[in-house]
């Protein structure tokens, strides 16, 4: 059974967070070690079991880097463990700026940072449609390249949380 199955889901990129966060909550209620203290010894490991995997399925389904990526598992692609570097020169380059644009900012510019946290935020939801077309039409070596961009999107999203964080507090 795969995280989608486990939670009722379409294996699809979209997922309704809202009926996903409830069916968790339903699921934990289930099979919540502490309801089966005291039962077997191998009932009690097979409820922990089951609580770690509805964990694991439930944080990798409510991101949507590890969603997509689970998606292309599925399909037949693990990029997990890959060292596979992102041939995109011009998105590198552009990843340069944005990293140079953050370090730049100061504590001056908090409508600036305001403005490239949008900009930023618009640069995510456009990776998250391309992916979930790309999966749609199983154009899985360009949602690979896709996931990749969003990974680092997602990790200049909390270099910059972390910079405002340092400016601002």
């Amino acid at each position: 059974m795969n995280y989608f199955e486990l939670f009722s889901l379409p294996a699809t990129f979209s997922v309704d967070q809202t009926r996903l966060s409830a069916t968790y909550r339903e699921l934990q209620k289930q099979y919540h070690p502490d309801k089966f203290a005291v039962h077997s010894d191998s009932e009690q490991l097979i409820s922990m079991q089951k609580s770690s995997e509805i964990n694991d399925a439930y944080q990798t389904l409510k991101n949507s880097w590890s969603r997509a990526q689970y998606l292309l598992l599925l399909a037949g692609l693990d990029i997990s463990s890959e060292h596979t570097t992102l041939r995109d020169t011009n998105f590198l380059i552009q990843q340069m700026q944005w990293r140079e644009t953050i370090a730049e900012f100061t504590e001056d510019d908090e409508d600036k940072i305001a403005l490239f946290c949008n900009q930023i935020e618009q640069q995510v939801i456009d990776l998250e449609a391309q992916i979930a077309s790309q999966l749609l039409s199983n154009e899985l070596q360009a949602a690979a390249d896709s996931v990749r961009k969003l990974k680092f999107m997602l990790k200049l999203q909390i270099e910059l949380a972390l910079r405002e964080e340092k400016l601002f507090d």
